[in-house]
């Protein structure tokens, strides 16, 4: 038998991602996992393990060798002198092979972060270090380990394993996740897309991939991104907003072929609409990002979702009883440190707009309406739109 450290890790790394989609597959309409799903279950935690274990090792074999070993002691001295002799790419190919000791999967990982200089963040480095606790409990004892805790360490755990040994080990390492696909062919796409005149999705493309390494999620072509938390989302909406433009269309018909969104620190959404001349918020939910092919005419989309929201008390009553999905009101700039004034009240807003229709000698202020979505559901779809490039590319 002669397999590379690379193909190996690589091998056990599949292996182990397709044991749990198969456990995952096996209980997805049961009650309780039986002892058969279990052991499933336990393959894909042993070779996940093993997997992750041999790529840091590679990575740091690259860098060099001696930085596998646990000790430079005479078997180890031995077996380089061996190499040298004989020509060897490796001391593991001496006849001194098995007897040499290599770090710690611990320390393997410890060595990457501190040696390699390769970025791992707290979140993966926890279930790294998680996965070897698991692994711990099922080679030295019997197993008791609650079913949340492994799926915890394993959800997420395939793509940002990806993302990483693609940039720690480079194009020698094959990608197991759409993503990791297309950053591996990420210039052959740039280059089909400019050679079609495709211009717009050239930039969306490339905003799309700015945004998802900004926040780490990602995902592959024909997928899609699911995010809650209310930061990742303004992250991913700055970047994607950088150099394109947005079309709204709400769940309730109102539409806008120019929409800014901005991600508010309380956990609110606005989204502005220059073309209405108005204000929509919502209470985030939640926002999916459904990822097209890139090498079609499909835009990506941006949705949504509202949550149950509350509005202040003096502002209850001026919520419809007849439609109490939204509470609407005029917004009149200060241009001040003050606040801006806003308006609920439909009696003062009625006397504005009756002054502005027929008081001939009334200057009208600056105003703008302002809309506050306040049940959870699909709140509105975004597509990007070709305004700004200013050319004839339409997105489908």
């Amino acid at each position: 038998m002669n397999i590379d450290m690379l193909s190996n890790g690589m091998d056990s790394l599949k292996r182990g991602f397709s044991c749990y989609h198969e456990f995952s597959a096996a209980i997805k309409d049961k009650e309780q996992p039986s002892l058969e799903d279990y052991f499933i279950l336990k393959q894909a935690v042993l070779s996940t393990h093993h997997g992750v274990e041999i790529l840091l090792k590679h990575i740091l074999d690259q860098k060099s060798e001696f930085l596998i070993v646990d000790e430079m002691d005479a078997i180890y001295k031995s077996a380089y002198k061996e190499k040298t002799e004989n020509n060897y790419q490796s001391v593991f190919q001496t006849s001194k092979a098995n007897k040499i000791h290599t770090i710690t999967y611990e320390e393997a990982l410890s060595r990457v972060m501190s040696i390699c200089n390769v970025d791992i963040s707290v979140e993966l480095e926890k279930k790294l270090r998680d996965l070897n606790t698991i692994r711990n409990t099922l080679t030295h004892a019997e197993a008791v380990i609650e079913d949340k805790f492994i799926n915890s360490v394993f959800d997420g755990l395939l793509i940002n394993l990806d993302v990483l040994f693609r940039k720690a080990i480079g194009s020698a390492y094959s990608t197991f996740y759409g993503f990791s696909e297309i950053k591996a062919n990420y210039d052959s796409y740039m280059q089909y897309l400019a050679e079609n005149k495709m211009l717009i999705k050239q930039k969306t493309f490339k905003a799309l991939c700015v945004a998802q390494e900004k926040t780490e999620q990602y995902s592959g072509q024909n997928e899609v991104i699911y995010v809650e938390d209310i930061s990742v989302v303004k992250k991913f909406m700055v970047a994607l907003q950088k150099d394109l433009d947005f079309g709204m269309d709400t769940y309730n018909g109102w539409c806008s072929g120019k929409t800014k969104v901005k991600v508010r620190s309380d956990g609110h959404v606005s989204f502005w609409a220059d073309d209405n001349r108005g204000e929509y918020i919502i209470r985030l939910k939640s926002m999916t990002v459904c990822v097209p092919q890139a090498k079609s005419n499909e835009s990506p989309v941006v949705i949504f979702e509202s949550d149950d929201d509350t509005v202040e008390a003096d502002n209850q009553n001026y919520i419809s009883e007849s439609n109490p999905d939204y509470l609407e009101g005029l917004v009149f700039p200060t241009h001040s440190e003050e606040p801006d004034t806003v308006v609920y009240d439909h009696r003062k807003i009625y006397e504005y707009q009756m002054h502005w229709d027929y008081d001939e000698d009334i200057m009208v202020p600056e105003h703008y309406e302002i809309v506050r979505f306040l049940k959870r559901k699909v709140f509105c779809c975004l597509n990007i739109q070709a305004c700004r490039i200013g050319i004839s590319e339409i997105f489908f």
